[in-house]
């Protein structure tokens, strides 16, 4: 099996050719730099369901290596959150994935409790 590669035109070595990463989608606009030419992979949506509006956004998840970086040539996960996007490697996703626990079970858990107790007319004066 031979190995895909990718031609890319940069500003400032011109075409550069690299070998292609399985879950690359292959979308390589031309890029400035040679340090910003990057991979991606498919978008991750992870949705919650909502009464209101159904399923709802919560973050997305994306695969991305840039070959050429200066400072971290190694595939991370890219994840949207609050509007900016942070590459995490796999422990550092594995800990906020630790973290997004920890909120179920204690302060979200907590509301649902609270939330109880007011449904249940244990909170109204």
């Amino acid at each position: 099996m031979t190995a895909r590669t990718v031609t890319v035109w940069t500003g400032d070595h011109g075409d550069v050719t690299i070998p292609e990463p399985f879950w690359c989608l292959g979308d390589h606009e031309p890029e400035g730099y040679r340090e910003d030419v990057e991979h991606r992979g498919e978008d991750v949506v992870l949705t919650v369901p909502t009464p209101c509006h159904g399923e709802t956004k919560l973050s997305t998840l994306t695969l991305v290596q840039r070959p050429f970086s200066p400072t971290d040539r190694d595939v991370k996960v890219t994840v949207e959150l609050d509007g900016d996007w942070h590459d995490l490697s796999a422990g550092q996703l594995a800990q906020l994935t630790d973290s997004l626990v920890v909120l179920a079970v204690g302060p979200l858990h907590r509301f649902i409790e609270r939330l109880q107790l007011l449904e249940a007319g244990g909170g109204q004066r």
